[in-house]
C-alpha cells in the first residue's frame, strides 16, 4: 500500500514535470509559454513594487538606446549616395562602407559580448560608453573626404553598432529572463522606429539628384560627365552608356557642390549623447547590483540525440538569421540607390520609399507586441516569411516593368513582412532549440554580422557589372533560401518534440514497473 501511495506521488510529480517539458514544445506550431499581465496590474505594480520598477525604468533606457540603434541604421541608405559623392567614389567601392561596417559589428558583437558576460566594467557603464562612442563615430563621418579614411570610420562605426546591439539584447535577458517577451518585442519595435524617423528627418539635407555624383556605376573618373549632344546640353547620369558614344565629355569637379549631410549626423550624435545618459545615471546609482536574476533550473535533457537534434537546429537557425539580416539590411540600404539608378528617381523620392519601408517594418514590430501574445513563433515565421516572398517577388516584377505604383506597395509590403522574424526567431529558438542567453544572442548577431558581410560587395559588383534589377534577384533568391532553412529547423524542432514524448513515455514506463516488483 505505501509503494502504491510512493508511485502514485511519484508519478504526479512526474506528470507535472513532463507537462512543464511538453508544453513549451508540445506543438511547434500553436505553442505559446507567454503570460502577460494587463495594463492595470503593469500601473499597480510600477506604483508599489520597487523591484519591478527599477526593472522598467532600465528596460525603457534600453528601448530608448535601440532607438537611436534603428535611428542610425535608416539614416544610412539615403545618406549613402551622397557619402560617395563626399568621397568621389562608385557604387562597387562605396559598397565597401556595408562590408565594413558589417566588420565592425562582427568584432563589436564577439569583443562586448565577452565584456558583458565576463563583467569587466559595469553593465551600465559599458553601455553609456558604446553610446556616446557610437554617437561621436557618426558626427565624424561626413569630414572624411578621403576614401579609406571612410572605410576605417565604417570599421569603428560598426564595432560600436554591434556591440550596443549585442549588450541590449543581452541586457533585456538578464533583467526578464524568459518572461520578457512583450518588453523584447518593444526593443526591436523602437529600433524600427528610429528607423522610420531618420530618412525623414534626414531628406531636407541631401542634395538634388542632379547636385551630385550619386549613380557612378560605370564611371571611373569619379565625377560628373557633363554631356553635349548637337545643341542640347545637359547633366548625366553615367550609366546612360548609349549616350555617351556620342557625347563629348568634359569634368565638372563634385567639389563645387557643397554637401550638408554633416548636420543630420551632428542630430544624430546629440541623439545619442541623450540616450547614453540614463545608464550612465544607473551606473552612478549602482542600480544593476539590484537587479540580478536568479538563476532559474531548467529541466535538461541529456539524451545524446535530442543534444545532437538541439545543436542541428541551433545551427540552422542561426544560418536563417544570417540570411535574414542580409536581406533586410541590403534591401533598406541600397533601396534610395536602387530607385536612383535603375527607376531613375530623384534622392529625395528615395528617401521618401526608404523611408515608407521602414514604417512599415515599424508597424509590424508595433503589432508584434500583441501578436507574440495570441500566436506561436512557428506560426508566425511561416506566415511573415511567406509574404516576404510574395512582397519581394511583386517589387522584383513591377520594377521590371516600371509599375511605379506597383514598387510603392510591394516596398512598404516588404518592409512590413521583415518586421519581426528576427526577434520571434529568437523567441522559438529557445521554446524548440536552445534557451537564448547573452552568448547564444551574441552568436546570432554574430552570424547576422557574417550573412550581411557577403551582400554588399557581391550586389555592388552584380548591379555594377550587369544591370541594377540585380538587386531585386538577388533578394529573391535569397528569400527562396530562408524558406527552406525554416522548413528545415521545423522538422527538426518536430523530431524533438517527438523525441521527448517518447522518453517521458518510457520513464514512466520503467518507473512503473520497478515500484510494481
Amino acid at each position: 500500500m505505501l509503494m502504491k501511495k510512493k508511485f502514485k506521488s511519484l508519478k504526479n510529480i512526474r506528470h507535472q514535470g513532463d507537462q512543464e517539458v511538453i508544453s513549451r514544445n508540445s506543438d511547434v506550431w500553436n505553442s505559446n509559454p507567454n503570460s502577460k499581465e494587463d495594463g492595470g496590474r503593469l500601473w499597480f505594480r510600477l506604483k508599489n513594487d520597487n523591484l519591478f520598477r527599477k526593472k522598467y525604468t532600465l528596460t525603457m533606457a534600453y528601448i530608448g538606446s535601440f532607438l537611436t540603434l534603428g535611428w542610425v541604421e535608416g539614416q544610412f541608405g539615403p545618406t549613402f549616395p551622397e557619402l560617395r559623392f563626399i568621397v568621389h567614389t562608385t557604387l562597387e567601392r562605396g559598397s565597401l562602407f556595408f562590408t565594413m561596417t558589417t566588420v565592425g559589428y562582427l568584432l563589436g558583437a564577439v569583443v562586448m559580448g565577452y565584456l558583458f558576460d565576463k563583467r569587466i566594467l559595469d553593465r551600465n557603464l559599458l553601455m553609456f560608453l558604446l553610446i556616446a562612442g557610437y554617437g561621436v563615430t557618426i558626427a565624424i563621418i561626413p569630414w572624411c573626404s578621403l576614401y579609406e579614411f571612410m572605410v576605417i570610420i565604417h570599421v569603428v562605426k560598426g564595432t560600436f553598432g554591434g556591440g550596443l546591439d549585442t549588450c541590449g539584447n543581452a541586457g533585456l535577458v538578464v533583467i526578464w529572463g524568459s518572461g520578457g517577451d512583450a518588453y523584447f518585442s518593444a526593443l526591436h519595435f523602437a529600433f524600427a522606429l528610429g528607423a522610420i524617423i531618420a530618412p525623414l528627418a534626414t531628406a531636407p539635407y541631401l542634395m538634388p539628384r542632379d547636385d551630385s555624383v550619386f549613380d557612378t556605376t560605370h564611371n571611373r573618373t569619379h565625377g560628373f560627365l557633363n554631356s553635349t549632344t548637337k545643341n542640347h546640353s545637359y547633366v548625366s547620369i553615367v550609366g546612360d552608356v548609349n549616350n555617351q558614344t556620342n557625347s563629348n565629355l568634359t569634368h565638372t569637379s563634385p567639389g563645387n557642390h557643397a554637401s550638408m549631410v554633416y548636420i543630420p549626423y551632428t542630430v544624430t550624435m546629440a541623439l545619442c549623447i541623450l540616450t547614453s545618459l540614463p545608464f550612465l545615471v544607473f551606473f552612478l546609482v549602482s542600480l544593476q547590483k539590484s537587479l540580478e536574476r536568479e538563476k532559474v533550473n531548467e529541466i535538461q535533457n541529456k539524451g545524446k540525440t535530442q543534444r545532437r537534434l538541439r545543436i542541428m537546429g541551433f545551427i540552422t537557425m542561426a544560418i536563417y538569421v544570417a540570411i535574414y539580416v542580409a536581406v533586410v539590411k541590403t534591401f533598406s540600404g541600397f533601396l534610395t540607390t536602387f530607385a536612383m539608378s535603375e527607376l531613375h528617381w530623384t534622392n529625395l523620392q528615395g528617401s521618401y520609399i526608404t523611408s515608407s519601408q521602414w514604417g512599415a517594418f515599424a508597424t509590424g514590430r508595433f503589432l508584434g507586441i500583441f501578436f507574440v501574445q495570441i500566436f506561436s513563433p512557428g506560426r508566425m515565421i511561416f506566415v511573415f516569411n511567406f509574404m516576404m516572398l510574395i512582397s519581394l517577388l511583386g517589387f522584383l516584377i513591377a520594377s521590371l516593368y516600371d509599375v511605379i505604383i506597383g514598387v510603392w506597395i510591394f516596398a512598404v509590403l516588404a518592409g512590413f513582412s521583415m518586421s519581426i522574424i528576427f526577434p520571434v526567431a529568437l523567441m522559438w529558438t529557445e521554446q524548440n532549440f536552445l534557451r537564448v542567453t547573452g552568448k547564444i544572442a551574441s552568436i546570432f548577431l554574430v552570424s547576422a554580422s557574417v550573412g550581411f558581410l557577403v551582400n554588399p560587395p557581391l550586389l555592388g559588383t552584380l548591379m555594377d557589372t550587369f544591370t541594377p534589377m540585380w538587386f531585386c534577384y538577388l533578394l529573391f533568391a535569397e528569400t527562396i533560401l530562408l524558406s527552406l532553412l525554416y522548413f528545415a529547423g521545423l522538422y527538426t524542432a518536430t523530431r524533438i518534440r517527438r523525441g521527448k514524448s517518447i522518453a517521458a513515455e518510457v520513464e514512466l514506463t520503467v518507473l512503473k514497473e520497478k515500484t510494481e516488483t
